[in-house]
C-alpha cells in the first residue's frame, strides 16, 4: 500500500511538473509568433494596422512565462526537498540548492541550443547575403575569392565588440545587413573602430536596411569626440529601386554601372552590374557630406518610389522640408532623376578608410561571378584599397553576419540562436561598466563546483596524524616507558594487554550493574544508552570484546608489538564511546 502510495504521489508531481513546462513553452512561442504576425501583417495587408491592445499580447505571454517559469522552480525546489527528505531525513536540505540546480539547468539548456540545432539544421544558413549561404542569394563565392588573395577571413555571429580582442587591424564588411544596429553597445564599437591607434577600414553594402541610419548614428554619436569630427562621413538612401533606362542587363531594375571615376578600386574595371539597388543622394549632397564619387549611373538612372517603372519628380523625389527650414531657400524637394545616380563612394580619413556601395547584390553567388562584368575583379580592388595594400598577415577581413536574419520572420536557425545568446554576454563582458560583474558572477556561481581538496582524504589525512601523535606520547610516557621494557624481555603481550583492560572492566561493571561482561550484554547496554549509535559503532565493539575475551581465556594471542599497540589504542576507543 505504501509503494503504491509513493509511486501514484511521483506520477501526479511529474505530470504537473510536465504541464507547467509545457504551459511556460507556450507561451513564450505564441508571444514569439503574435510579435512576428504583428510585425509583418502591414507587409501583406497593405499598410493595414492591426488593434492597439495586440501589440501588449506579446507582453503578456513572456509575463505569463516568467511567473510560470518561477512556478516551475519553486515546484522543482519543493519536490528536490521532499525527495531528500524521503531519502536522507538526517541531513539538511539547503534551501537554495533548488533554486542554483534550476538556473544551471536553465543555463545548460541555452547555452547547448546551438550544438543541438546544428544537429537539426546542419549549420546551415540560407539567408541574404551570408557567407555560409551557397544558394544563388549567399556570398559564400564573395567570401572564396578574397581567401584567395591571401586574406585571413572571419565572421561574427554574435557581437562586433568581439572584433576589439583581435591584435590587427580589422577591414569590417557590412553586407547587406537588415537588422538595426544597437546604439547602446554597438555604436559606442564604431566610435572606438574609427578612433584606434591602428587603421581600420569599413565597407559597407547597403541593400535597403539598416545601414540606412547607421552612419547617421555613429557620427551624432562622434560629435561628443573632437577627434572624430568630419571623420565620419553621413550619407542619405533613398526609399526605392534604381532603375536605369539606358544601361541594364535584361531589365531596367539590373542597370550596369560603366561610368567610373579614376581611382584605385577601378583600375581594370569597365562594367558592373547591380541588381535592385539604391543609391545615395548625389548633387551637392556627395561632396558635402565629404564622399568622393567612385561610379554612378547613367543620365538616365532614377529611383522608382512608387514602383510604376517610369520618372516622376512628384513621386519620385526625397523630402528636404527640414533643411529647408534650417538654410533659407534650399529646396524642399530634391528631385531622384534627370541626372546620374551615386552608387559607389569612399572616402579616406588617414588612419580610416570607407567604401560605400549603394547595393550588396553585386557580390553574390549569382552577379560576382557573372561572364561579361567585373564584379568579382570590383570586389578585390576594393578589399585592397581599404587594407592600404598592406602585407595581409596585418590584416583580419572580417563580415558581419550578426546583423543578417530572415526577411519574414526571426531567425531561429543555430548560428542565429547562439549569436542572440552569446551577443549580450559579448556586449556586457566588452563594456567596462558591466565587465566587472562577470568575475565575480563566476565564482559566486562556480563556488560549490570549483576544485576542492577531497574531504575524505583530509579527514583520513588528520586521523592518522592524531593516533600517530597519541602513539608517540604513549611511547614516551612513563608507563609505557616501564611496561614495554617488562613485556619485551618476557614477550607477554597478552599479559600486558589484560593488565590493561582492567581500566574497562571496572567502567563495565558499572555500567552494566552486576550483570556479566559478555559481548551481548555490552552491546545491549550500548544500545539501550544511545538508541542512534551507528551499525559500524557496534560492529566495532563487538568485534574488539570478542577478541579480549578470546584472549583472557586464552584462546587467543597477542603475537607481537604491533597488534599489542593496535589493541591497546582500540581499547582507548571503545573506552571512549561507551
Amino acid at each position: 500500500m505504501s509503494s503504491v502510495g509513493k509511486s501514484s504521489g511521483s506520477n501526479v508531481t511529474f505530470s504537473k511538473g510536465i504541464i507547467i513546462a509545457f504551459f511556460t513553452v507556450f507561451l513564450i512561442v505564441y508571444g514569439i509568433f503574435i510579435t512576428n504576425f504583428i510585425e509583418f501583417y502591414p507587409l501583406y495587408n497593405m499598410g493595414e494596422a492591426l488593434p492597439f491592445f495586440m501589440s501588449y499580447i506579446p507582453l503578456v505571454c513572456y509575463i505569463g512565462a516568467v511567473f510560470l517559469g518561477f512556478g516551475l522552480v519553486i515546484f522543482i525546489r519543493n519536490t528536490t526537498i521532499q525527495k531528500s527528505r524521503e531519502i536522507q531525513s538526517r541531513k539538511k536540505v539547503k534551501t537554495g540548492a533548488a533554486y542554483k540546480e534550476a538556473l544551471f539547468l536553465v543555463i545548460f539548456i541555452f547555452s547547448f541550443i546551438p550544438l543541438f540545432g546544428s544537429i537539426i539544421d546542419s549549420g546551415k544558413n540560407d539567408q541574404n547575403f551570408s557567407v555560409y549561404n551557397s544558394n544563388w542569394n549567399g556570398a559564400t563565392d564573395f567570401k572564396h575569392t578574397i581567401e584567395l588573395e591571401g586574406y585571413n577571413v572571419m565572421t561574427v555571429q554574435s557581437s562586433l565588440s568581439a572584433t576589439e580582442r583581435l591584435n590587427k587591424s580589422i577591414l569590417l564588411i557590412l553586407l547587406g545587413p537588415n537588422q538595426f544596429y544597437d546604439p547602446i553597445f554597438e555604436i559606442p564599437y564604431f566610435i572606438n573602430f574609427f578612433d584606434s591607434d591602428r587603421k581600420n577600414s569599413l565597407f559597407i553594402c547597403h541593400d535597403h536596411g539598416s545601414t540606412s541610419t547607421l552612419l547617421w548614428e555613429i557620427f551624432i554619436a562622434s560629435g561628443i569626440d573632437p577627434d572624430l569630427q568630419g571623420v565620419v562621413p553621413v550619407t542619405i538612401f533613398p526609399n526605392g529601386i534604381l532603375r536605369d533606362n539606358a544601361s541594364y542587363d535584361t531589365r531596367p531594375d539590373f542597370p550596369v554601372i560603366k561610368s567610373f571615376s579614376p581611382h584605385p578600386t577601378t583600375v581594370g574595371i569597365s562594367e558592373v552590374i547591380l541588381s535592385q539597388a539604391s543609391c545615395v543622394v548625389g548633387g551637392p549632397f556627395i561632396s558635402y557630406f565629404g564622399w568622393n564619387l567612385i561610379g554612378s549611373s547613367s543620365e538616365y538612372g532614377y529611383i522608382d518610389k512608387n514602383n510604376d517603372h517610369m520618372y516622376n519628380f512628384d513621386d519620385d523625389y526625397i523630402d528636404l522640408s527640414i533643411v529647408a527650414g534650417i538654410i533659407p531657400g534650399f529646396p524642399t524637394k530634391w528631385p531622384l532623376g534627370g541626372y546620374p545616380q551615386g552608387v559607389f563612394t569612399s572616402k579616406d580619413t588617414g588612419n580610416s578608410r570607407i567604401f560605400l556601395s549603394a547595393d550588396a547584390s553585386l557580390f553574390n553567388n549569382e552577379l560576382i561571378n557573372e561572364p561579361g562584368y567585373d564584379n568579382s575583379q570590383f570586389g578585390i580592388n576594393i578589399i585592397d584599397w581599404l587594407t592600404y595594400g598592406e602585407s595581409k598577415e596585418d590584416w583580419v577581413v572580417v563580415f558581419d553576419e550578426a546583423h543578417i536574419r530572415p526577411e519574414y520572420s526571426r531567425d531561429f536557425t543555430s548560428a542565429g540562436i547562439f549569436g542572440f545568446i552569446t551577443q549580450y554576454i559579448v556586449h556586457l563582458s566588452t563594456n567596462p561598466i558591466t565587465a566587472w560583474i562577470y568575475p565575480l558572477l563566476a565564482i559566486y556561481s562556480l563556488k560549490k563546483y570549483l576544485p576542492k581538496k577531497d574531504e575524505k582524504k583530509e579527514k583520513k589525512k588528520a586521523k592518522e596524524q592524531e593516533t600517530q601523535e597519541e602513539r608517540e606520547r604513549f611511547r614516551t610516557s612513563s608507563f609505557f616507558a616501564e611496561k614495554i621494557e617488562w613485556y619485551r624481555e618476557k614477550s607477554r603481550y597478552g599479559k600486558a594487554l589484560t593488565l590493561l583492560f582492567r581500566r574497562l572492566e571496572r567502567k563495565l561493571n558499572a555500567l552494566l550493574g552486576g550483570r556479566k561482561i559478555t559481548t551481548q550484554n555490552v552491546m545491549a547496554m550500548v544500545i539501550a544508552k544511545d538508541p542512534k549509535i551507528t551499525k559500524l559503532k557496534i560492529r566495532r565493539i563487538a568485534k574488539f570484546m570478542d577478541r579480549i575475551t578470546a584472549i583472557k581465556e586464552g584462546r587467543s594471542k597477542v603475537k607481537n608489538e604491533q597488534d599489542f599497540e593496535t589493541l591497546f589504542f582500540e581499547m582507548e576507543w571503545v573506552v571512549n564511546n561507551i
